[in-house]
């Protein structure tokens, strides 16, 4: 056995979250927590019809426990692959390593959400990150758009967003306010 002391314990609601516009998200991993090989975990208070900005996890699956309110998880993935699951008290989700997926409350209170990330240290990239990374002359060729059509997005993305869904089908609006404080949201919660 070895004589390596172990944390097995963590004040996870009493440590500093991270604070976006439309919520916050504190974060347990091994960089934080010792006991946590092999897996990572979140938890998620969004205010209603707050929005999470969609993101990947290149090295990690995701389980989602929703506590209290309503949501909906977007799920996208290859060959076509979509879901937009919609979760309340007590419902799980699952999203796939490396799938991009979102998550938006779809109700008129504040939510909890719970996310387990199978990866003690995991990585996210978000969609803003993403598509500010690309140059203006690619997505010129690829979409027959002017060069500069993202030249506004958010240096290290939104993170969480206040937001107004508009309608049952999900499509959504930005409601205006501060963009997230940190360079990323990992994992949906």
């Amino acid at each position: 056995m070895s004589n390596k002391t172990v944390q097995n314990s963590f004040k996870f609601k009493s440590s500093k979250p991270q604070r976006f516009s439309g919520g916050n998200l504190w974060r347990a991993s091994l960089a934080n927590f010792s006991a946590l090989q092999g897996l990572a975990i979140q938890a998620l208070d969004l205010q209603a019809r707050a929005l999470q900005e969609p993101h990947v996890h290149p090295n990690a699956n995701q389980l989602d426990y929703c506590v209290s309110g309503r949501a909906r998880v977007g799920i996208v993935g290859p060959d076509g692959y979509r879901q937009y699951l919609e979760l309340s008290a007590g419902d799980t989700s699952f999203v796939p390593q490396g799938y991009l997926h979102w998550i938006e409350n779809i109700g008129e209170t504040p939510f909890k959400f719970l996310v387990v990330l199978y990866h003690e240290k995991p990585e996210t990239i978000e969609l803003f990150d993403m598509i500010g990374g690309v140059p203006g002359s690619t997505i010129k060729q690829l979409f027959g758009l002017p060069g500069d059509t993202f030249k506004n997005i958010p240096n290290g993305g939104l993170g969480i967003k206040g937001a107004i869904i508009d309608s049952p089908s999900g499509s959504v609006s930005l409601a205006k306010g501060g963009k997230g404080q940190v360079n990323g949201c990992v994992a949906k919660l």
